[in-house]
């Protein structure tokens, strides 16, 4: 495995650690969520809308490398490039493996993304259902 992907692979490893533990403490947090503080989940919230704020330009620019990656595939760009010679394949073939890890890198930045997307509307989700119990059982809300 090539020092590039090796990295990718663990950068998503601490990725996908670290969207597990947001998860699971909003899963804890859900269940709990009548009781919940609504300043704490908009808090949260607009990290998370922070975070996906911050991260805008470099999610466009994956997904403008992930449609490159797949257009050139589906027009048939890569098998064009058939050489005899050993010395030119051996080139072509080390370019494929490049912008293959490239469309890799660029699927990771997505599906970082992805998760904070899905961060946001469960914490979205979350709020909503905070407001609607409190509408609905009113004497919840008031101090003992």
């Amino acid at each position: 495995m090539s020092e590039r992907i090796s990295r990718l692979c663990d950068e998503l490893r601490i990725k996908l650690h670290g969207l597990d533990r947001r998860l699971e403490s909003l899963k804890s947090n859900g269940a709990a969520s009548f009781n919940h503080s609504q300043d704490a989940l908009e808090s949260q919230l607009d990290r998370v809308e922070q975070r996906i704020y911050d991260h805008r330009a470099a999610v466009e620019a994956a997904n403008a490398r992930a449609k490159t990656w797949v257009a050139e595939k589906k027009s048939g760009l890569h098998a064009l490039h058939v050489s005899q010679n050993g010395r030119d394949k051996a080139y072509l073939l080390d370019a494929q493996a490049d912008e293959a890890e490239t469309y890799a890198e660029a699927a990771f930045e997505l599906a970082a993304a992805a998760a904070d997307e899905a961060i946001l509307a469960v914490l979205q989700a979350l709020l909503a259902r905070n407001k609607a119990d409190q509408a609905a059982f009113p004497e919840m809300d008031e101090p003992r």
